[in-house]
């Protein structure tokens, strides 16, 4: 393989999964998701760092993809019969796999929770291509509650799980790092519910890649590519399109079909949520979904004692 790597960022729940099991089926492209970085990393290239500790974090993210590349996990045979089935099983290069031998020339790699720190990704991997995917947060919200039971007050007791790996501690809770330190912030958050919770980490993650990715200087670099979740599950086969030549690869047929299986039955599923937990979501993270052209629901009914209701 060559030295060519690109990483797909966004939030938790925001499809990105679904976009890596498409990429999964070119046969340039070797995808790997989370384990190659312990998550606590990009909770920790997040913070405020002096420039050796910055330099050790960007040095190990670029050790660790490429130590991956070395190991069984990669070479072994059976790894390479794995990616000649979700290829398409073309006989071509049946021979090839037998053999245990790789031909991609493109590692894809993702971690949701590097959308704390894209700055962080960016700068360690400067040849790197990215691909920043985002979603309706209140859709994320739901789905992240409803699927992985998010940010509940058992789990704010400890720091083990995936979204608090640091924090404050208030009373017998954690506050996670990414929620301010304004008075009565801390109070807030823990009033709150698993739901607005959660909208409170996305727009974290959501405003500081839209700040960074904003810069001109990462503008003209033409290193970035923002995909709509959205617009990538009503219209896959534009928008695969665009992520591949982003990428500089090319489109097979069996990435098509695996495109082709998108549906839009989770876009929206928000809108079945109580409605005084909407009006405090949207005055939560009002600013971040309208700048994202999200439409808000409740505008003009928010109150500012919703978010604790």
């Amino acid at each position: 393989m060559t030295g060519e790597r690109a990483i797909v960022l966004g939030a938790p729940r925001s499809g990105t999964t679904f976009l890596m099991s498409a990429l999964g089926c070119l046969p340039g492209a070797e995808c790997v998701s989370g384990n190659l970085l312990p998550v606590g990393i990009a909770h920790l290239a997040a913070q405020d760092l002096n420039e050796q500790v910055r330099d050790g974090l960007e040095r190990s993210f670029r050790v660790g993809l490429s130590d991956y590349l070395t190991t069984s996990l990669y070479h072994a045979r059976s790894a390479a019969l794995r990616k000649w089935w979700a290829c398409g099983r073309q006989r071509a290069t049946l021979t090839t796999a037998i053999k245990g031998k790789r031909i991609e020339r493109m590692l894809i790699y993702k971690e949701p929770f590097l959308a704390f720190a894209p700055d962080y990704v960016y700068r360690a991997l400067p040849d790197a291509r990215l691909l920043y995917l985002f979603r309706d947060g209140r859709d994320v919200a739901d789905s992240l509650v409803r699927t992985y039971g998010v940010l509940t007050d058992e789990k704010l007791s400890t720091l083990d799980s995936d979204e608090v790996q640091m924090g404050r501690k208030l009373g017998d809770r954690y506050v996670p790092w990414w929620v301010g330190e304004d008075a009565g912030d801390g109070e807030r958050f823990l009033a709150a519910s698993p739901y607005l919770r959660a909208i409170w980490m996305w727009r974290e993650m959501v405003r500081r890649c839209g700040e960074f990715f904003d810069h001109a200087d990462v503008k003209d670099s033409g290193r970035v590519l923002r995909v709509r979740y959205e617009d990538l599950i009503k219209d896959p086969l534009t928008q695969g399109q665009a992520i591949v030549q982003h990428l500089g690869l090319e489109m097979t047929a069996t990435m098509r079909k695996r495109l082709a299986t998108a549906h839009p039955r989770s876009i929206g599923i928000h809108q079945r949520s109580d409605r005084a937990e909407l009006v405090a979501a949207e005055q939560l993270a009002g600013a971040e979904l309208a700048a994202l052209a999200y439409p808000l629901l409740t505008r003009g009914e928010t109150r500012e004692d919703e978010l604790t209701r």
